[in-house]
């Protein structure tokens, strides 16, 4: 499907640590113990800073440190290092520098020099790869139209074609009225695209449709958007009351430590009180959810449950339909388990 938007918004702080360095040295050289670690990429608009964290050996001997990092083939400019006093036999030392939307991406040489009582000072040479701007290329809605059908739901995926970004998220939203389904996290798959699914309830509203989708890296977005086509049942839509599932879970998790899900549910636009609701759980790489448990809401619609955390993954809420009340399931969130 046509891609109809691209735009970006915020300014990002890619912060060095990142869960996937990408930045390395072919050798550390005396004065420091592994490689330079960043998380760089070329912004969309204006500049952004990137902070390089080396871990710095015998730094109670250090009297400066300084350095310059260098595009290809661009000019040189300055990183600013954070040296404190430390009695330690290595410690973390963070530079920063600047990245900006015309620069390119690829392999910039950083140089830093170390400088040591009664000694001269030393040069080190690390590689830094910065990678290319993030965007959406491509967004699409499967089926479009889509043919709502009296009392069910109908299944609607989403396709995204994105470049560069940490975390992918959807939601369709009509264009004529303030009808609005998240779909949260989208999943990537192993050909590189983002996928995701939610369930078009038969009273959804008819007509034109956008699919959103958010591209996230550090505090950068770019967004992309497609049309799409909904249409009415044939023979009306049913009278049960829509609900309504949020879910907010945390974006990193150490293993071994507790997942918190909290969110509330809502039936029609009051709280659904005490409602029963059930927890599934997605390992990555996978294609099936698995029922976690159960848990019930409070009076008030909240509701708040813990798990182990042993894979990165994908969790929904679901809240089953009755006779009067159409089921619903949350947007898709994903918990990255780390070591």
């Amino acid at each position: 499907m046509r891609l109809l938007l691209a735009a970006a918004t915020g300014a990002a702080l890619l912060v060095g640590g990142a869960h996937l360095p990408v930045a390395y040295a072919a050798t550390a050289g005396p004065d420091f113990d592994g490689p330079a670690v960043a998380d760089a990429s070329i912004p969309a608009d204006g500049d952004v800073e990137v902070t390089v964290t080396l871990s710095l050996r015998d730094p109670r001997t250090v009297t400066a440190v300084t350095g310059h990092v260098t595009p290809p083939g661009g000019s040189r400019r300055d990183v600013t290092f954070d040296l404190k006093p430390s009695t330690a036999a290595r410690a973390a030392i963070a530079g920063r520098f600047t990245v900006g939307s015309d620069d390119p991406p690829g392999a910039w040489r950083l140089n830093v020099q170390v400088a040591r009582e009664g000694d001269p000072a030393r040069v080190t040479t690390f590689a830094l790869h910065v990678a290319g701007r993030q965007r959406v290329d491509t967004a699409a809605v499967s089926p479009n139209p889509v043919l709502l059908v009296r009392g069910k739901d109908v299944k609607v995926s989403v396709l995204a074609g994105v470049t560069g970004a940490e975390t992918v998220s959807a939601r369709l939203v009509s264009v004529g009225s303030h009808d609005t389904y998240r779909l949260g996290d989208l999943e990537r798959g192993s050909d590189g695209r983002y996928r995701g699914v939610t369930y078009l309830s038969d009273d959804t509203a008819p007509g034109e449709w956008r699919l959103e989708v958010s591209a996230r890296r550090g505090g950068q977005t770019m967004k992309g958007s497609a049309a799409f086509t909904v249409r009415a049942p044939e023979q009306g839509a049913s009278k049960k009351v829509r609900a309504r599932v949020t879910l907010a879970a945390p974006a990193r998790v150490a293993k071994g430590g507790q997942v918190k899900l909290r969110g509330t549910v809502h039936r029609g636009t009051a709280a659904y009180a005490r409602k029963r609701l059930a927890v599934y759980f997605k390992a990555a790489g996978t294609t099936t959810y698995r029922l976690l448990g159960h848990v019930r809401a409070n009076a008030s619609g909240r509701y708040a449950v813990s798990y182990p955390a042993r894979r990165d993954g994908y969790f929904r809420v679901k809240a089953a339909s009755t006779s009067k009340t159409r089921g619903a399931l949350s947007p898709q969130e994903f918990v990255d388990v780390r070591p």
